[in-house]
């Protein structure tokens, strides 16, 4: 009874193992090796997805089934060498199918050992993964398109449920980032279409600016040397407002002069017609001088002889009295053309005195508008002050933003500069999309690489 149950308890765990191995024989590509990789047998599943026969591998190497060149490599060997020893792999290798094509699957190789723990066999379980492979493949190549600047490139949608979410946020992806991308070209376009503009205007304006700031210097220097030009023309008219006062003060003094030697003429006129009363009273006296020395000299004559020395004294009288009356006349005559002269001296120094009085006025005159001259040369030397000093600060100010320019300049070349390799580096990107195709998978000699780093997981 004991023996039954037990026997029944194998049956059960036989028939469960044996249903496992169903399911791995259906749901799996299944193929045997004997451990130095000679192929023992294999299930349907292999032979469909290789295109082979049974007849045709058994007795056959494992080598068949990958590239020649490959086959001959110390990695391959090594790792037939390592199923041998009781290492597994598990990667996904290339395989290539009767026809020559080009297969990819996700393998396990796993020795089975015997009673005493050495390699009997090797058994590869694989799923053919192909699909997955060529489909990773594609976006793998999209995103190297995408990474060398061809944003247009579309991957075809897996039918595999995760790469097909993965390939539509790919292609969703691009679409935006070839989008934002086309952005990014026209308004880099703008930009160094601007900065280049900016560059020619700010180099313009910085010639400009040096051409204002040594025009501006110069004014400066020209201002400066009027100011002191007007500053010396100040203090001269100050100094001829002062000979002018100086000349008015002379001229006033002089014509106070004049009005005395007017007066003193007049005195000398009064005078003058004195001594011509005194001459005219002398000349009456010399008249009746002789008038008597000659009634004296008739009355000698009467006398005869007792009256000759009378009569010569009468006689010498009345020469006297003619001398007199004589000399008389001509001081009156000498009187008379001083008066003349001096009533012609009065005259002319009236004239004088009302020239100079002219003068005087004029000069006056003179004096007021050099007066007006000198504080109006005055008030120019300091309003030529404040304008030199603005002149100054502004010259200042100018060559400050003259020098802002120069550095502003810099900054717009930088600009402009790095606005046209902003635009050079963004042309690189093309972003008018393709029609989605298919991109082909990685070569098979490359894969041979892979296969080989994955095995010694390099």
């Amino acid at each position: 009874m004991l023996f039954t149950s037990g026997r029944r308890a194998q049956a059960v765990e036989l028939a469960e193992k044996q249903a496992f191995m169903d399911v791995i024989d259906r749901t799996q590509a299944v193929i045997e090796f004997e451990p130095d990789g000679t192929i023992i047998k294999a299930n349907e599943n292999f032979l469909s997805a290789l295109g082979y026969d049974l007849n045709e591998i058994v007795g056959q190497h494992h080598s068949m089934f990958v590239d020649k060149d490959y086959g001959k490599t110390a990695a391959y060997r090594a790792f037939w060498e390592d199923l041998g020893s009781g290492k597994f792999f598990t990667d996904q290798f290339p395989r290539l199918t009767k026809s020559g094509s080009e297969i990819w699957i996700q393998a396990t190789y796993a020795p089975v050992f015997d009673s005493e723990n050495k390699v009997k066999k090797v058994i590869k379980l694989a799923t053919d993964v192909t699909q997955r492979r060529e489909d990773t493949d594609d976006i793998a190549s999209s995103l190297t398109e995408m990474a060398n600047g061809n944003l247009a490139q579309r991957v075809q949608v897996s039918s595999i449920e995760d790469l097909s979410v993965l390939g539509q946020s790919l292609n969703q992806a691009m679409e935006k980032l070839s989008m934002a991308m086309e952005a990014v070209k026209t308004v880099s376009g703008t930009v160094s279409s601007t900065a280049q503009e900016i560059n020619g205007s700010t180099s313009e304006l910085s010639n400009r600016t040096e051409t204002q700031a040594a025009t501006l210097e110069q004014t400066a220097a020209a201002i400066e040397e009027l100011t002191a030009t007007v500053r010396s023309a100040a203090e001269g008219a100050k100094q001829v407002e002062e000979i002018v006062a100086s000349a008015r003060a002379a001229a006033q003094g002089s014509n106070q002069v004049v009005q005395d030697a007017i007066l003193a003429m007049d005195h000398i006129q009064e005078s003058s017609d004195k001594i011509s009363h005194i001459i005219s009273v002398i000349d009456d006296i010399s008249f009746q001088t002789n008038l008597l020395a000659l009634n004296a000299g008739v009355e000698a004559a009467r006398a005869g002889e007792a009256g000759r020395g009378f009569a010569v004294v009468a006689s010498e009288v009345r020469a006297l009295a003619q001398r007199s009356t004589e000399a008389a006349g001509e001081i009156k005559g000498l009187i008379s053309e001083s008066s003349n002269h001096v009533s012609k001296g009065v005259e002319l120094v009236g004239q004088a005195g009302v020239e100079l009085s002219s003068i005087i006025e004029n000069v006056g005159n003179i004096s007021g508008h050099v007066t007006e001259i000198a504080r109006g040369a005055h008030e120019q030397s300091i309003t030529l002050e404040e304008i030199n000093t603005g002149v100054s600060q502004l010259d200042a100010v100018t060559q400050q933003n003259a020098a802002m320019v120069e550095e502003t300049t810099a900054a717009s070349q930088i600009l402009a500069n790095d606005a046209t390799d902003l635009a050079q580096q963004v042309d690189k990107f093309t972003t008018q999309p393709h029609n989605i195709v298919s991109l082909p998978s990685i070569e098979f000699e490359n894969n041979h690489d892979q296969d080989e780093a994955s095995m010694f997981g390099t």
